[in-house]
């Protein structure tokens, strides 16, 4: 069987991966703090976990690189144990390693995200990638690929603002990965804030359409947004196999996708 992690195989092997077409994805999240009750590292462990994943399923399609393991955390970096980089240098280095797997060869790119505040800054690295290079790159994060089942299926906490951080969500994922580093005595549920009906944050609960993050220190005491007492392991095996289905074919249908050629229209005067 193929290999699934670009960092176990040779370079001519990374050559041929690339002849064959195989997706390449690439996985960011964050340390930073998650309550009392979990880890710093809940959005490396999750997402890097599920491309790894994916990956180990179809290694005929997918390719998955290192972790990127440190985000945009500004708003958090009044509780220890959070790291944050610069937006800008966030973007230029996640393009960077975006665009050197466009210069091996490989032409389709999924950057997926583990940390909400990356999002924005992983999208416009995307749309640097199509602008700037003959390949194509798609950004999501990865709880967009089953929250409609979780919600429909799986959700005990309040919505919206049950499912934001540390919550019902992450922590039957970290439950389910690493249980021993669960630590559900000290859980506790503070619910993210719903300023007004067009403000208000959830993870997977849907999104306004106001795009407002505060800074936690100013609302929060735990560091949790939302209801982890409402977390189990049986619900993160779950979440893990519908976000790594999600995944597959997702992949499935961004390989179908034609890279036609550019055409230029502009007006060109003869010298």
């Amino acid at each position: 069987m193929a290999k699934h992690q670009v960092d176990g195989m040779t370079w001519p092997e990374v050559r041929e991966a690339a002849r064959q077409g195989r997706i390449v994805l690439i996985p960011m999240a964050a340390i930073e703090q998650h309550g009392y009750h979990l880890p710093v590292d809940m959005d490396n462990r999750a997402c890097f976990h599920v491309c790894s994943e994916a990956a180990r399923r179809r290694p005929d399609l997918l390719l998955n690189t290192p972790l990127l393991p440190y985000g945009f955390n500004e708003h958090n970096m009044e509780f220890p144990g959070t790291v944050s980089i610069r937006m800008d240098i966030f973007v230029e280095y996640l393009f960077d390693v975006a665009r050197s797997y466009t210069r091996m060869g490989f032409r389709r790119l999924m950057l997926v995200n583990g940390h909400g505040s990356n999002q924005m800054l992983a999208n416009l690295a995307a749309r640097r990638v199509v602008n700037e290079t003959n390949a194509l790159a798609m950004a999501l994060p990865y709880w967009c690929l089953n929250a409609a089942k979780f919600n429909a299926e799986l959700r005990e906490s309040d919505s919206p603002g049950g499912t934001a951080h540390a919550c019902e969500y992450e922590t039957s994922i970290y439950l389910a990965l690493r249980p021993s580093a669960v630590d559900m005595k000290k859980a506790v549920k503070e619910l993210s804030p719903k300023w007004s009906k067009k403000i208000w944050v959830d993870l997977v609960g849907g999104s306004s359409d106001v795009h407002f993050v505060d800074n936690y220190s100013r609302y929060n005491r735990s560091g949790v947004e939302g209801d982890p007492l409402r977390a189990t392991a049986a619900k993160g095996d779950k979440i893990i196999d519908w976000v790594v289905d999600g995944l597959v074919e997702l992949a499935e249908d961004f390989w179908k996708i034609p890279i036609k050629p550019r055409r230029n229209r502009q007006f060109r005067p003869h010298d």
